[in-house]
Formats: C-alpha cells, structure tokens, sequence
C-alpha cells in the first residue's frame, strides 16, 4: 500500500508519549490529555515562544492522528511515515484548539501556516454584591442598581486622539509593552522584563497636542448605567444574575459582564433549607400536653392558623410539617417546599406553682413511682442546680490547691500547687 517497506523497527510510540496516555487510550480520554496539554503548552501563554509553538503543533498533530480511527490504525501499523503516505496532511492546530474552547480561551496566536480564527478578547467582570431579604426572594422584586463603568471614548471613538496618525509605536518598548532591565545579582548578571513606563504598557503613545481632550488620550471615559436587577421568585443565596456585556468598554474588545450575586440577610422568623422552611415555635407546657393554636404571618403577608391535632402530645424538639408552604421553586414558583415547625416548650420556672397546682397535676397526670423499701442505712442528699464554674471537676481540684502523688515506696506525698502571680 505505501510502496516498498522499511527493515527498520516501525516507530508508533511518539504520539502516545507526547500525549501522555498509553496505546490503549479511550477516545474520552485522548480528549481530555489533549485539553491539559493544550491549555499547558498554548504559545500566547508563553509569550510565542520557538519551543512552546514547536511543541504545540507536536501536540495537535499527535491528537489529529489519535482521535481519527483510521489515522490511529495506519500510525499502530506503519508509524509516522504510514500516516504521511496514507492519512493525508493535518490541519492548522488553532483551529482544533477552538473548537475544543469555543475561540474564547486566548487571544489567538501565529505562525502555524494556517492563520486560524480568533475571536476577541474579552473584558473582566464587574461583580457585586446585592443584599437581599428572604422576603424577597419568597416574593420575588426588582431592584435599580447604579453601575460606574468605562465607556469608549464618544469624542475620538475610541482611538485616543481626533487627528489621524497621531497614535505612535512607543519608541522606548518598540511597541512590545515591556522592557528588559539589566541587574546584578551577587556575581551573576540577569536580565528582568519590566513594564514600560513611557507608555504604560500600552505599546503606543500619543503626543500631549494631539490627544483627545475628551479622555485626554486614555480612550475611554467613565460614566455611569441603572440597571434594573430581576430576583426571581425562589432564588438562592449566593446565586448570580449577569447581565452580559454591560461591563466596562475598551477599545478592541468585547466588554466584560455585569455579575450581580445575591447575599440574603436573614431578619424574619423563618429559616431556609433548600426549598423548605423552618420556623421555631416556643409554647408552654400546658400546650405541649393539651394541645396548641397559634398564627404564622407568611412571607407573603398570609396569616395561618396553626393547631394540633385532637389528643397530640408534643415533645420538646418535635417537628411538624406544613406541606407546600416552603419557598417556592425557581424557575417554577407554582411549586413549594415544606414548611417544618420546630418546637421548644417552656416549662414553668423553679418555685412558680402552688400547692393548690401541684395536687391538681397530682390527680390529672400518672402517678409518681415510689421508692419501695429503703435501707436502714441511707443518707439524704439534695441535688443542686448545675453551674458550670462552680461545678466543674478540674476547678473543684484547683480550688483545693493540692494534690498528693505516690513515692518510690508507695507512700502518699502531698505536694502543693505553685500560683503565680
């Protein structure tokens, strides 16, 4: 097929090592090795380095004759060579870098013979914080926010000057936006790029008489946009809201976006959890044993009337649920969560009831167990109510300010404990 065949041992280990995988590669993986080399080794991140290109195109070649099946069988059986005679050329690697990261992920690059497309840079985002209410996002609102941002200069349209040509290549960085600067380090000399001052590392300068005296040559202006922010009815804490391409302006690219993400301060009653709510409820323990009704004014104004159920004795830490009274789903607000009404019950403070109480609760509830027989030898005590500084065990030994420890021969040595001051 490819004419007469080489004695020559066939060389079909190159691509896989470039690639990083082994021969038995799945296409899924082949995919995703490419994209790390890719994004690794991609020149506009090195400046278009000889090395960095060189080894670029290596790695798009590689993938090409990998990812096509028919490729792959001609360069398992004949190597490189097979591919050449057999497979046809390969394509510009910028090309397959965008297709893979949508022309978006650098800003282009040259030399590949192939002149690929690139898409413009985009700008960097303004991003802000909007606090709201859980309130809000149960209702849903629209809120104005005032943006201060960069616009393209209307006088000079952008060029930083109204005559024509008065934009120059900066004659101290030769239009590469940097410089190198010589510097001595101990015996050795080095060299450090650094920014360029006489154009702020813009690669171009415009004289002071020619500038625009709009934006006095710096292309853009500020000024200032409301944007009216929609928060949805059920949206989270945290969520964003971007408004793509209000961002700031500069010449030659494509303004960043507006992200708006959403803070909740909490100052209702209510707790969220996902798309349910929960709400404490303190009641006595006279509820808790014959029964509670008590009103929720919802986040929407609604007023509910809570009761239990006939007999229903509730715990301390029980949980009920009201269905479908929770936030309502984004995106779908017809549904919601749950509502879940936690409960603490208050018990009566040491020394409030009568005696007159007591016998009462003496009758209506069970009866008390008793303690049967009691030993001859006994003793009386009387539990106190526990208090932490008072009661805890390492401060009852400090207080003492002793200790005793063993000696050698397994006497008791008392030894006192050293304050100081």
């Amino acid at each position: 097929m490819f004419g007469r065949q080489s004695n020559k041992p066939v060389d079909n280990n190159k691509y896989y090592e470039i690639l990083g995988v082994p021969k038995d590669v799945t296409p899924n993986d082949l995919k995703k090795a490419y994209r790390k080399k890719a994004l690794q080794c991609h020149p506009d991140k090195h400046g278009n380095d000889p090395e960095k290109v060189k080894l670029f195109q290596e790695i798009s070649q590689a993938f090409q004759v990998l990812s096509d099946p028919e490729k792959r069988k001609l360069y398992d059986t004949y190597g490189e060579e097979g591919v050449k005679q057999g497979g046809g050329g390969f394509s510009d690697p910028s090309s397959i870098f965008e297709q893979f990261f949508g022309g978006s992920g650098f800003g282009g690059f040259g030399g590949f013979g192939g002149g690929g497309r690139r898409g413009p840079q985009k700008g960097e985002p303004i991003e802000f914080t909007l606090p709201v209410t859980l309130e809000d996002m149960y209702n849903g609102l629209v809120k104005k926010l005032k943006v201060n941002k960069q616009i393209i200069c209307p006088s000079c349209e952008g060029k930083g000057s109204t005559k024509e040509g008065a934009t120059k290549t900066c004659p101290g960085c030769k239009g590469q936006r940097f410089k190198f600067k010589t510097q001595r380090m101990g015996n050795n000399i080095i060299q450090m790029q650094t920014e360029c001052d006489e154009c702020n590392s813009k690669g171009e300068v415009i004289d002071k008489k020619d500038q625009c005296k709009n934006c006095k040559g710096k292309k853009t202006v500020k000024d200032s946009e409301v944007i009216e922010v929609a928060v949805d009815r059920g949206m989270k804490n945290g969520q964003k809201i971007t408004f793509y391409e209000k961002g700031d302006q500069l010449p030659g690219i494509t303004p960043g976006d507006i992200i708006i993400a959403l803070k909740e301060q909490n100052d209702t009653n209510f707790k969220r959890r996902g798309d349910d709510l929960i709400f404490e409820k303190n009641i006595t323990l006279v509820e808790a044993l014959t029964g509670y009704e008590f009103l929720i004014t919802h986040l929407d104004g609604r007023v509910l009337v809570v009761r239990s159920t006939q007999g229903d004795i509730t715990k301390q830490g029980d949980i009920r649920v009201i269905r479908e009274e929770g936030m309502p789903l984004h995106k779908n607000p017809h549904l919601k969560g749950n509502l879940f009404v936690a409960f603490n019950i208050k018990w009566p403070e040491p020394g409030s009831l009568t005696k007159e109480q007591v016998q009462l609760l003496t009758k209506a509830l069970p009866a008390k167990p008793t303690l049967g027989s009691i030993p001859m030898d006994h003793e009386e005590v009387i539990p106190e109510v526990y208090e932490e500084n008072k009661h805890s065990r390492s401060e009852g030994y400090s207080q003492r300010g002793e200790s005793y420890d063993e000696d050698e021969g397994g006497h008791q040595q008392q030894t006192h404990t050293c304050h100081t001051q």
